[in-house]
């Protein structure tokens, strides 16, 4: 089952099980999200999925999902963290544009390949990553704050 418009909810969206995709800007724009859970089966998020939500502060990505697509999380000004599980292996391009308080992400080093913007105009943002690491590489190259996983 997937998820192609966005449903009625309110501040919170806990994604009932069985969902295994949300279309392309299924959640753009709702400006009521605060907090989305999503499935344990889910394994794709469509492109500006949840573009421009401006109030979502909490996302829970589950172990599944293997690429965060251009523009997923672009514009959600009021994210401040996020953990990318292991089972992603690319961020794509303008993932987390617009991201003004987002302070810390997560990524392990199953990330391979993060796109060049993944996160333009992110100014607090912290990388935390392992050490040797694709992320780590990516954060000294474009000048990013970065971390040890064992150091946080």
């Amino acid at each position: 089952m997937s998820i192609n418009g966005s449903p009625d909810s309110d501040a919170m969206s806990t994604l009932p099980d069985g969902i295994s995709s949300i279309g392309s800007r299924a959640y753009s724009g709702r400006t009521d999200l605060t907090e989305v859970i999503l499935p344990a089966g889910i394994r794709e998020l469509g492109a500006g999925a949840f573009a421009n939500c401006t109030s979502l502060e909490k996302v829970i990505v589950p172990e599944g999902i293997e690429r965060i697509r251009k523009d997923t999380f672009s514009g959600c000004a009021a994210l401040k963290s996020i953990r990318i599980p292991a089972s992603v292996t690319s961020i794509g391009e303008w993932a987390f544009r617009n991201c003004s308080s987002l302070e810390t992400i997560e990524i392990p080093k199953s990330v391979t390949d993060i796109a060049a913007e993944a996160f333009l105009s992110c100014p607090l943002l912290l990388i935390i990553a392992e050490p040797g690491s694709y992320a780590e590489q990516y954060a000294r190259k474009y000048n990013i704050s970065c971390k040890y996983m064992m150091d946080v």
